[in-house]
């Protein structure tokens, strides 16, 4: 890496959730969909980016602008939210982008000359007899190209729990399984399907998915002559996978790829940061997997950004949970030196923050800590970015720095009231390797922390204790 690259990977100003992260040529892209910051407008409600960055250089990520618009999504209302699109490369060697939006049923397809785009588009998937398919909501399209040329489509969302009251005495339009189709060449028209591919959680009794049924998601991949079902289970906060000998299935469980709060990592049962949904796919960059995912922010569910995470496999090929960081991208632990946000957190807790998993209705500012844009009245770019409402025992905290030759870390801070500040390493309950205590400001301001001498690769954590309130901005070895 030139620089480096952290969680969120793409800057601070961008909330592209979702993401599917594909390879062509040699840049990683990344589709997803488009919130914005603070989350008014609810889930998903800006037009589909693409950013991509080279293989080579995974700090260096760039915007392609908007590969398409809102505006050109057919029936589409204001309100409405462009979910988590996917985009493959058909057999005739153009683009194709699949999505489905909160309110629709349908399908929809868009196609680019080039992968960044513009899509322009191009239909709705539909049966043989050129009649929309709509039977069921075709929520979260993934799509998979194998390597004969067969195309196969997978959609599903599946609610725990009863029918919804709106969709009493009538056809529900979520099927009891993720589901799966193959396409025609044209990519657009049904050849085989719908076939039943993984339980939702209401049908998952008695079969290896129980406790992770399917909630949505599909993101699938072919790795080693096995087809990889990459899904968010019924918790909603786990991304998980199962594994088929072909495409259309039998699929088995296999396991969770990533929590976005760590929850059964080690065996931890406690969120460590503010979670809420999570969607995300595989990638392999040159000798190693990486699952992206994302996490929420501003106290609110719907208010997302794009995270990574190395994957280690075991002997037999199947991955190991990853661990949340905040160096995800990096290929190793990010260097004592210079100025770092603190909203490169991977740990953001303490005894005022609920335990449960943030919802689009619900608005957490007032209770507990969150990662928040402010606007400067320029533009996103020169937005502040910092750590708000910290109070009482919040624990702040960054995996994983290559320590060396540290002597005091400055942080900045503004606030009310006093503060006292620890440097915890490896843990929160970790060696205490330097505090202080001061009183805050309503201006931010640099507040130097001296530093016992260590050496190694140590998470780095700061438990604040605050009469008050406190906002953390950045640190500076």
């Amino acid at each position: 890496m030139k620089q480096a690259v952290m969680n969120p990977y793409l800057p601070l100003y961008e909330y592209v959730p979702d993401g599917e992260p594909r390879i062509f040529g040699t840049r990683l892209y990344v589709y997803g969909s488009h919130d914005y910051a603070g989350g008014e407008k609810g889930f998903c409600p800006g037009d589909y980016m693409v950013w991509s960055a080279p293989l080579d250089d995974l700090s260096n990520w760039e915007c392609g602008g908007v590969a398409f618009p809102r505006s050109d999504c057919p029936e589409l209302t204001e309100t409405d939210a462009m979910a988590a699109p996917d985009v493959v490369k058909g057999p005739g060697g153009r683009y194709y982008m699949y999505w489905n939006t909160n309110a629709q049923k349908v399908c929809r397809v868009a196609v680019s000359e080039v992968p960044e785009g513009p899509f322009s588009y191009y239909g709705e998937v539909r049966r043989a007899d050129g009649t929309i398919y709509d039977d069921f909501k075709m929520f979260d399209p993934g799509v998979l190209v194998d390597d004969d040329g067969s195309i196969y489509l997978f959609t599903g969302f599946c609610m725990p729990g009863p029918v919804p009251e709106r969709y009493k005495n009538m056809p529900s339009p979520f099927a009891e399984t993720s589901i799966g189709f193959e396409l025609e060449e044209d990519m657009l028209t049904i050849k085989r399907g719908p076939v039943p591919i993984i339980p939702g959680a209401n049908v998952s009794t008695g079969t290896g998915f129980e406790g992770h049924g399917f909630y949505e998601a599909s993101s699938p991949r072919k790795i080693n002559g096995k087809y990889v079902m990459v899904y968010s289970g019924e918790t909603s906060h786990e991304l998980c996978y199962a594994v088929s000998d072909s495409p259309l299935g039998v699929y088995t469980y296999k396991g969770v790829l990533v929590s976005s709060a760590d929850i059964g990592i080690h065996g931890n049962k406690n969120p460590i940061m503010p979670y809420g949904n999570v969607h995300g796919g595989l990638v392999q960059i040159k000798e190693d997997w990486y699952i992206f995912y994302h996490r929420q922010t501003h106290a609110i569910e719907c208010c997302r950004q794009g995270c990574a995470e190395k994957l280690s496999v075991r002997e037999d090929g199947s991955f190991q949970q990853a661990e949340i960081t905040s160096c995800g991208l990096n290929d190793g632990p990010i260097p004592t030196k210079g100025t770092y946000n603190a909203c490169y957190c991977c740990c953001l807790k303490g005894s005022l923050f609920s335990q449960e998993k943030l919802n689009v209705r619900e608005n957490r500012r007032e209770s507990e800590g969150y990662i928040y844009e402010e606007s400067t009245g320029i533009d996103e770019t020169k937005s502040l970015h910092y750590l708000a409402n910290l109070k009482k025992d919040t624990v702040v905290g960054f995996k994983y720095f290559e320590w060396q030759n540290v002597r005091n870390i400055a942080v900045k801070l503004r606030g009310e009231g006093n503060v006292s500040i620890e440097v915890h390493i490896d843990s929160p309950e970790g060696k205490c390797i330097g505090k202080t205590k001061v009183n805050l400001s309503c201006l931010w301001e640099d507040y130097d922390i001296d530093i016992q001498n260590i050496d190694g690769v140590h998470a780095l954590y700061f438990v604040f204790e605050a009469e008050k309130i406190v906002e953390f901005m950045e640190f500076t070895f």
